[in-house]
């Protein structure tokens, strides 16, 4: 699985595996979160960041439109851009491409929020934020 790096995006390659799919070879809708999460983690171990005893991300909103199949043994290419830095939540924008036919097979969005241990809410450093941007 390559995985790419800029400023802004992110990306790593993805072959659709049979345990991915449903009967008719279809990759199940939940498991495009799955390969979000999945980008999500290459990204912050390819800007040397990692959640913490002290940092937390939870998820707080999270939504994917569904464009196109993608099917048993076709690659995917999914992209990972921050459309928004806060405070205290960055919002990812994900766009999984069905490499295969070339057609945007997903748009999903996740929200994090920054928190302790104990769920209070916590500021983002401006180091992680100058990570997170590849500064």
């Amino acid at each position: 699985m390559p995985a790419v790096a800029g400023n802004d995006c992110f990306s790593f390659d993805y072959n659709v595996a049979w345990v991915d799919t449903d009967a008719l070879g279809i990759m199940h809708f939940s498991n495009y979160f799955r390969l979000c999460e999945r980008t999500e983690q290459l990204f912050f171990e390819s800007r040397g960041l990692y959640e913490s005893e002290d940092v937390f991300l939870p998820r707080v909103h999270a939504s994917c439109d569904y464009l196109y199949p993608l099917k048993f043994r076709q690659k995917a290419k999914v992209k990972l851009s921050i459309s928004e830095i806060g405070n205290r939540h960055v919002t990812f924008d994900y766009s999984i491409v069905n490499e295969s036919e070339g057609k945007i097979s997903a748009k999903c969005r996740i929200v994090v929020a920054s928190v302790d241990k104990n769920m209070k809410p916590l500021k983002i450093s401006s180091d992680i934020i100058k990570r997170m941007k590849g500064e």
